[in-house]
């Protein structure tokens, strides 16, 4: 499969629409187990969703004109079969950026009126398997990310992973698969844990935040639409947890909330003018500074809650899930860098577009 990654690169609209002739004549690339299929198979639509959150990123192609009416036969189902290794390019007339590698996971055969025969292929990337079969497993003295390392060389993935502060007595995978075992291990320490093609990844939060892109509104977004909702803030955490050393019950509180972008307040901050929303969880931990790396991990990861949105522009294959964007002509308080969550592309008759979520973290 092709080596698609998370890359690093940062890019100008006009350097982009150079690029992409103007984003004139949009076109897929699509290559299953290592061959690209013939231009004459009439795909008629491409869409590729991409994602932070605990699901695979997935593909779904249409094929239209599908079925040998003279041989009564379907086209093109020995290609595309399950199991099949795929990757797919996007971009425009000659020069394209890969969006998504993986599997074919799915196929379904359709006859509907208008539209004839129609061939439905669709997959997920290398997370589908990480999420097959559950464990039972123990490790003494190890780091989160030893673990996370070991789980990804299980997976023949590339790890990109960002060390861990502490080892712990025992770390245990109860009856979990691969997949949210990791992502339970990245909530903990309030990681990023995403997969991208054959490269995991395991880092810590808002790093490599330069932006792929700035959007302006009025000239390079369809739409856009941002929210401040303070439903998921809080002023603190603590956690609560037995001490073996002092036998004891002790407390661990969060620390302080690093922010994305230029505005000054956070949730915590928003609501500590109100009053004292503090919420205390019970964990186990071995030590003082466990338990404050769970407190703050917690109170962080619902901090990005404050700020979503959803956008839409030109297609540009660069934009994917676990990237940054940046925004402009919103307005100053707007104007931010933010967290891309989701990225979904879209290929059909009418253009190539690209949809996304965003998340943040000040105001």
């Amino acid at each position: 499969m092709a080596q698609l990654e998370l890359s690093t690169d940062s890019f100008t609209y006009a350097d982009l629409a150079k690029t992409y002739k103007n984003f004139f004549a949009p076109a897929a690339e699509i290559t299953v187990n290592g061959n690209k299929i013939p231009d004459g198979i009439p795909v008629s639509f491409v869409r590729v969703d991409t994602t932070v959150e605990p699901t695979a990123d997935s593909f779904a192609i249409r094929i239209s004109n599908a079925f040998d009416w003279q041989k009564s036969e379907w086209n093109w189902l020995d290609l595309f079969a399950v199991g099949t290794p795929i990757d797919i390019k996007l971009g425009y007339v000659d020069k394209f950026a890969p969006v998504f590698s993986g599997y074919i996971t799915s196929v379904t055969v359709e006859f509907q009126e208008g539209e004839g025969a129609v061939l439905l292929v669709r997959g997920m990337d290398l997370s589908f398997f990480m999420m097959k079969g559950t464990r039972m497993q123990t490790w003494n003295e190890k780091k989160y990310s030893d673990i996370v390392k070991e789980i990804a060389s299980r997976h023949k993935a590339t790890p990109h992973v960002d060390d861990t502060p502490d080892k712990l007595p025992t770390i245990s995978q109860n009856m979990m698969d691969d997949f949210h075992f990791v992502q339970h291990l990245a909530r903990l320490m309030n990681y990023d844990f995403f997969v991208v093609g054959k490269h995991l990844y395991f880092r810590k939060p808002l790093t490599q935040t330069t932006p792929v892109v700035t959007l302006k509104w009025g000239s390079e977004l369809r739409s856009l639409s941002i929210e401040h909702n303070l439903a998921e803030q809080l002023t603190a955490v603590k956690i609560r947890h037995w001490d073996d050393k002092d036998q004891k019950v002790a407390t661990g509180e969060a620390g302080a909330i690093t922010k994305l972008g230029s505005n000054s307040k956070t949730g915590k901050d928003v609501l500590a003018a109100i009053g004292d929303y503090t919420e205390t969880l019970y964990m186990n931990a071995s030590s003082a500074d466990e338990a404050k790396n769970y407190a703050t991990a917690y109170l962080a990861n619902r901090a990005m809650k404050l700020v979503s949105g959803t956008g839409e522009c030109n297609g540009i294959p660069e934009l994917r899930a676990g990237r940054y964007l940046k925004l402009d002509g919103a307005g100053a308080k707007f104007n931010q860098p933010y967290y891309l969550t989701s990225v979904s592309h879209m290929l059909d008759s009418d253009g190539y577009i690209t949809r996304f979520k965003l998340g943040g973290n000040a105001i």
